[in-house]
């Protein structure tokens, strides 16, 4: 198999950053709301609400490399 590799331009690479800007101030807004609801509707500790955070982002790394190193070695023709 012959390889061909592409060097991306400028332009690519700031509309790959921007669409990936958009899409973490969208997910940040989510997080910011959820933290507030728990902590005033919910009435949780903040200490409580942080830790759940630290635990829900860690689980989600960690899944994330997993999941990446079953998919490289995934040898499908789907």
């Amino acid at each position: 198999m012959s390889e061909t590799t592409h060097k991306l331009t400028i332009k690519e690479k700031a509309g790959y950053a921007l669409g990936d800007a958009a899409a973490n101030i969208a997910w940040r807004g989510v997080a910011t709301f959820l933290i507030v609801f728990y902590t005033d509707v919910f009435g949780l500790n903040p200490a409580a609400v942080g830790l759940l955070m630290l635990i829900a982002r860690s689980s989600d790394g960690i899944s994330d490399v997993v999941m990446g190193i079953i998919g490289d070695r995934t040898k499908s023709k789907y």
